[in-house]
């Protein structure tokens, strides 16, 4: 296990030295083969699962362990969209993206509940690479949320009340005790909250190891198969027709992400999805300065320095949509925005060289919640979407298989959870 220690901080009850937890697995090829991939399609399958990305992968590979037939189709090659252009990023703390402004009483019963699952979350992660045999590049090394004034670090103190209560460890720092934790933070900060469980893991590598894994244990993934229209049957089930072909299932899962109010509208249905791009950037590699994940509670940031001491500096700047598809195209303010708030939060960053950035996709749902579970006007259509969906998207996945492979046990799903508490007919287009 590699160790890269913080400095001490003897103020609170906390190890002299915190740990970058690199989980190591054996190594394991992580692609599926094109002859998986591009085999004809089944003509009839249990469970059709509709998008290749983390979650739909997971998915697919939870469903294939229980025992159920499961099928996947991509439009495109797995793990292209949202699931692979993000930043890999494990998001515990409340973040700004959860709140309406600066106070969190008012949301604190939502809150709750979104961080108890994160918690649940991260525990799932950290067992991911021992049981997929396999690495996905996970570092747990803590987080750093960072407040500039003394409205966000009374928010910093608010939340903290919060994390506490759905049992995740958090820490306000603020003056010398903050300076000497993290020395490389701007001095005239107001302080910042410490998560031990925060990290990062590949965001390439993991969706393409949950399909390996999926595709040994017999599920059919096939990629390039768009889907273009469903028919309800009338004694129940569906008849999905692809770009591949033709493709019977019993049961449907809509785990397209940004893209899941297309996929819905082919069964007459919407959901308050909305899809946005972002931006990431990466740096020339630097001296290792940072262990952390460092995050802003009031501006968007989230910055780490990968093994390879890169910086990667995110925090969902908008990106520019471009073209039928859906893709995005980078914008510079954003860029320039993006990269002003790392070096406001790091000064270090000054005078390293921004080499590469790219746009991805972030989809969310108005109230923020995951949009997960079975439909009750369309039986045997299921939808699986999460807002933070990189560290989320596995627990959602694993909890929905739960309740796909045991239909009649109680659904450890929410049921604010149902994708019905939104959904409505589909527009209607002239």
């Amino acid at each position: 296990m590699a160790s890269s220690p913080l400095p001490p901080n003897p103020a609170i009850d906390m190890p002299t030295g915190h740990p970058d937890s690199s989980h190591v697995a054996p190594t394991a090829p992580a692609w599926l083969a094109l002859t998986e991939t591009s085999a004809a399609l089944p003509t009839d399958t249990d469970v059709l699962v509709i998008g290749g990305g983390l979650i739909g992968c997971a998915l697919t590979y939870y469903l294939a362990r229980a025992g159920v037939e499961v099928t996947l189709l991509e439009r495109g090659e797995l793990n292209r969209a949202a699931s692979g252009t993000n930043a890999g990023s494990f998001h515990l703390q409340i973040a700004i993206h959860q709140l309406t402004g600066l106070e969190v009483d008012s949301l604190a019963d939502r809150l709750l509940t979104e961080i108890r699952l994160y918690v649940e979350g991260a525990r799932l992660w950290e067992e991911l690479e021992t049981e997929l045999q396999g690495s996905l590049e996970m570092h747990t090394t803590g987080g750093l949320m960072v407040a500039e004034t003394d409205a966000e670090l009374a928010l910093l103190h608010a939340k903290q009340r919060i994390e506490a209560d759905a049992g995740l460890e958090t820490h306000v720092l603020e003056g010398a005790e903050l300076r000497s934790f993290a020395p490389f933070l701007a001095d005239d900060l107001k302080g910042a909250t410490y998560c031990p469980a925060e990290g990062h893991a590949n965001p390439l590598l993991a969706a393409p190891l949950y399909a390996l894994r999926a595709s040994q244990a017999g599920a059919a993934i096939r990629t390039n198969a768009a889907v273009h229209s469903i028919d309800i049957g009338t004694q129940g089930g569906f008849t999905v027709h692809t770009a591949r072909g033709r493709v019977r299932a019993a049961r449907i899962v809509n785990a397209a992400g940004g893209w899941t109010n297309e996929v819905a509208a082919m069964i007459g249905q919407h959901h308050p999805v909305r899809r946005d791009g972002l931006h990431v950037n990466v740096t020339e590699p630097r001296e290792r300065l940072l262990t952390p994940l460092v995050q802003h509670i009031g501006r968007r940031l989230t910055l780490k320095q990968a093994s390879n001491n890169t910086f990667i500096i995110g925090g969902g700047w908008p990106s520019r949509a471009h073209g039928a598809d859906g893709g995005y195209r980078t914008v510079w303010e954003s860029t320039a925005g993006n990269v002003g708030v790392a070096v406001r939060v790091v000064p270090a960053l000054a005078d390293v060289r921004l080499l590469r950035t790219w746009s991805g996709a972030l989809a969310f749902t108005d109230d923020l919640e995951p949009l997960v579970g079975a439909s009750r006007r369309v039986p045997g259509y299921f939808t699986c979407m999460a807002t933070t969906g990189f560290t989320l998207g596995p627990l959602m996945a694993r909890m929905l298989a739960e309740t796909l492979a045991h239909p009649a046990a109680r659904s450890p799903l929410p049921d604010h959870f149902a994708p019905d508490r939104t959904a409505s007919a589909a527009p209607a287009h002239p």
